[in-house]
């Protein structure tokens, strides 16, 4: 019934509205607000409180690691059902590349990947996937991977980045970058991945970290 009563409401408004360059909102406190209609793109009513949360979707590129396992896995999703994955074995010193065609049917995620003289394929099932992180359940246990964000961290050789009080380094090569708290210093020059706890909303970020040779005339 309130969802119905909401409709109408928005109803009546959008056909007041035609005639009208602003739409003015009259508070109780005796306040009024003016918007300019031109710069409305629609009205939503929520209950107070309501936060709307973003959009969980598999397409990205999400990040597994194990310091204590020696490696770190990095998976990528495409538009075009194509995938990618990266696995860094950095207590060993090689890596290795996928490539392949992945398919979802509800909680189920086909990973199909192919070569000459192999034809490979990954039956995992989704048990969570929200827009930071992926739980997937697979024959060798259940892995739990974080969304890869835009940001890319860059460190100087020997320098380090500070994260804010109550932040705190999930997962950490050792390699190329040290974790120390929440402090991670660059410790070889490279490309590395990392995941890093937010303090405040206790979700897990992932972040690709480049660490580069200082620039000439610094120390």
């Amino acid at each position: 019934m309130k969802k119905l009563l909401f409709t109408l409401i928005a109803l009546v408004c959008s056909q007041a509205l035609i005639a009208q360059s602003h739409m003015r909102i009259h508070l109780k406190s005796g306040d009024q607000v003016d918007i300019p209609v031109a710069d409305i793109d629609s009205v939503t009513f929520v209950e107070s409180g309501e936060v709307p949360s973003e959009e969980a979707e598999l397409k990205g590129s999400w990040l597994w690691g194990d310091a204590d396992a020696g490696y770190y896995e990095l998976l990528t999703f495409n538009d075009d059902n194509t995938y990618t994955c990266y696995d860094n074995y950095f207590t060993y010193g090689f890596d290795t590349n996928t490539y392949g065609w992945y398919m979802q049917y509800g909680e189920i995620l086909n990973l199909l990947s192919g070569g000459f003289g192999y034809n490979r394929r990954n039956t995992w099932y989704v048990t969570g996937l929200t827009a930071h992180k992926l739980d997937i359940m697979t024959r060798m246990g259940q892995f739990n991977y974080y969304k890869l964000q835009e940001e890319t961290i860059t460190i100087q050789l020997g320098k380090s980045v500070q994260w804010n009080e109550g932040d705190g380094m999930v997962f950490a090569d050792g390699v190329v970058v040290v974790a120390e708290g929440n402090v991670l210093r660059g410790q070889t020059q490279g490309v590395t991945y990392i995941q890093i706890r937010d303090g405040q909303t206790n979700e897990i970020f992932a972040y690709k970290v480049i660490v580069e040779q200082a620039f000439n005339g610094q120390k």
